[in-house]
């Protein structure tokens, strides 16, 4: 019954934060929507930050782990590369209120959710992992000499930008909801083709 309940909050509140945003949404109106009393509400989420917060990891849960292993493996660079394009996209077309909250939560300065993402992935080191890996295949002139941390930061903005402004995109380019999807998925073989550009012939 608590997990029940839980959850029913959980998605309650999803559905309002993404409506109303942080600042507008009210515990009251999550309350109504998952059809409990304010006080139950609060018994299982003190405030509404904590209750944002609950949200906000478990969609680092969702998304995180699947980073860390898309670098790990003996895989080259370029087929871990690849393979962090497949993950992201397909998990925030599944997802697609993820970076919202995680959004939210850089531009707020909130760093606990930001150190827990960064936990997960760094757990098992395989993002410092891969930045060595890089260096190896630059040093044997398989990679071009950008700076790992750039080649990183580089396919992340192709990845993540396209979803985190969908709505700016749909409107200026008159791109219907309906094909934005499959747009992403397109995406897939255009930013793939961009990091081969990182490669020595």
């Amino acid at each position: 019954m608590q997990i029940n309940t839980e959850q029913k909050i959980l998605e309650a509140a999803r559905e309002v934060f993404i409506q109303k945003g942080f600042a507008g949404a009210r515990m009251q109106e999550i309350a109504d929507k998952a059809q409990i009393n304010k006080a139950m509400l609060h018994y299982y989420f003190k405030t509404k930050r904590t209750l944002f917060s609950a949200i906000v990891t478990d969609n680092i849960n969702l998304l995180a782990p699947k980073l860390s292993a898309a670098f790990l493996g003996g895989a080259s660079v370029y087929e871990k590369l690849c393979k962090l394009v497949d993950i992201y996209i397909d998990t925030i077309l599944k997802h697609p209120d993820i970076p919202m909250f995680l959004l939210h939560e850089m531009s707020q300065g909130h760093k606990d959710s930001v150190t827990k993402m960064k936990q997960i992935i760094d757990d098992n080191h395989s993002l410092i992992g891969l930045l060595e890996q890089i260096k190896r295949e630059q040093a044997q002139h398989i990679l071009k000499p950008i700076p790992p941390n750039h080649l990183v930061l580089s396919v992340m903005s192709l990845i993540v930008f396209p979803f985190v402004a969908r709505p700016i995109f749909e409107t200026m380019l008159e791109i219907p909801p309906e094909y934005y999807a499959r747009m992403m998925q397109e995406r897939k073989t255009v930013v793939k083709e961009i990091i081969k550009s990182s490669f020595v012939n």
